[in-house]
């Protein structure tokens, strides 16, 4: 099977220095593992860290039946809604077109809907060369945004974004399947199609691979790695992984450090993982805490290291209700650490249904402070967390499992039309 698989928001691990694979580039390496070829169309500009990884489209070639094109728009952006964000991707869209006349036809198509003028080229191309099209759901925009927003600027946006609207349907009516990563998704999504659900349409979630469990050499590498995250004689790290332009309360965590210094909790230290505008900005606005460390990006195994240390994980959202569960969680899941989340949506009844974790109101100091000494004090529920947290992990959102069936999905949807091509 020859498949393109079109999706430019994520990093691109072989050439975002020290990023871990994600979703479409670990269904890629699997779907070339079982002997199909795939071209993987993404961007010259990394979306999470707001830089340019070339200044110009350029292929590059992975063996045999793996080949990137990287398609450039020159405007950069740095903030992810924004009209620079918009004119970036019309310019990715063009060059879409530009390309995709000199590829030889696929077999099939996968491709994420956002950003929606990019689908809408991909979908176009799909509909006037007779070419299957899977769209990939990974949230409900402009629907997920208008949702949050306070009067009157719910109504602003939905006319603002009323365009964006019929676009969305028009690519979905052109689909001829759904692949989503929620319930929610999947169900938004047969919305916007105006359609029952198929027998190919699919809920495939976000997954991750399968950390090491022996990050340290032993336990003096350990407390070295503790000595420079300036923790060095603590009992319980206590973990918030973020990036700008994130849903997350980092006020909150700043709030909840300063309480625990307060008490004279000194067997707790708090770290604030996240980019270099995290840093920069809590710095600027709140003075240094001697029991909160802010850390700047993290490549993969720092932020494995980091997680091997971690007692619980923060999910610190802002009051909103969220259809998926993303990377952040699955971080906390494949390390077995018990989670404290506020967020609102599938996460909050996978918790509710599992027992990994803890959920507190959005904002409330008091009640995640109160959960977080229970936690703290008592490690039969954090050891029955543990374990729930690595069951569901490997049940649900293991790369390998999640990923081997997308695969097999995708090879039966391309068999079913091969064969019902032939019979025409």
């Amino acid at each position: 099977m020859n498949i393109w698989v079109v999706q430019v928001g994520e990093p691109v691990s072989f050439v975002d220095g020290g990023s871990r694979p994600f979703r479409s580039e670990m269904l890629a390496n699997r779907l070339v593992e079982r002997g199909n070829y795939v071209l993987r169309w993404t961007s010259t500009f990394d979306h999470l860290r707001k830089t340019f990884r070339f200044l110009e489209s350029r292929e590059v070639t992975l063996g045999s039946n793996l080949r990137y094109r990287f398609l450039h728009g020159p405007t950069s952006y740095a903030k992810d809604i924004s009209p620079s964000h918009a004119r970036h991707s019309r310019e990715v869209a063009a060059q879409f077109d530009l390309y995709a006349p000199e590829e030889v036809f696929p077999d099939l198509i996968l491709c994420s809907l956002h950003p929606v003028v990019l689908a809408r080229s991909v979908s176009e191309y799909a509909h006037r060369h007779g070419i299957p099209l899977l769209l990939d759901v990974r949230d409900t925009w402009p629907d997920s945004l208008i949702k949050n927003l306070k009067f009157p600027w719910r109504q602003l946006a939905g006319w603002v974004l009323r365009k964006d609207r019929r676009r969305i349907q028009k690519i979905f009516h052109r689909a001829d399947a759904i692949t989503a990563i929620s319930t929610e998704c999947m169900r938004w999504s047969l919305g916007q199609a105006d359609r029952k659900s198929n027998r190919w349409d699919r809920i495939f979630s976000f997954a991750t691979e399968e950390p090491p469990r022996d990050i340290f050499l032993d336990e003096e590498q350990k407390k070295q790695y503790l000595l420079r995250m300036a923790a060095p004689d603590v009992q319980h790290i206590v973990t918030c992984i973020g990036r700008v332009g994130s849903s997350f309360d980092f006020d909150l965590v700043v709030r909840l450090a300063r309480r625990f210094l307060g008490e004279g909790r000194r067997d707790v230290h708090f770290v604030l993982a996240g980019e270099e505008p995290i840093r920069r900005k809590l710095q600027k606005k709140f003075p240094s805490l001697p029991n909160l460390t802010v850390t700047g990006w993290l490549d993969q195994q720092e932020l494995y290291r980091l997680l091997a240390v971690t007692t619980v994980g923060l999910l610190p959202y802002k009051d909103i209700h969220c259809t998926t569960i993303r990377n952040k969680p699955l971080d906390f899941l494949s390390m077995g650490i018990p989670v404290l989340s506020s967020l609102h949506g599938e996460l909050f009844f996978l918790m509710r249904q599992n027992n990994f974790g803890i959920c507190f109101p959005p904002k409330d100091l008091c009640a995640l402070h109160a959960l977080l000494c229970r936690l703290l004090q008592s490690p039969r529920l954090r050891e029955s967390m543990r374990e729930n947290s690595l069951r569901v992990f490997r049940e649900h959102f293991s790369a390998d499992q999640v990923y081997g069936d997308f695969v097999a999905h995708l090879e039966a949807f391309h068999g079913q039309h091969a064969r019902a091509k032939a019979a025409t």
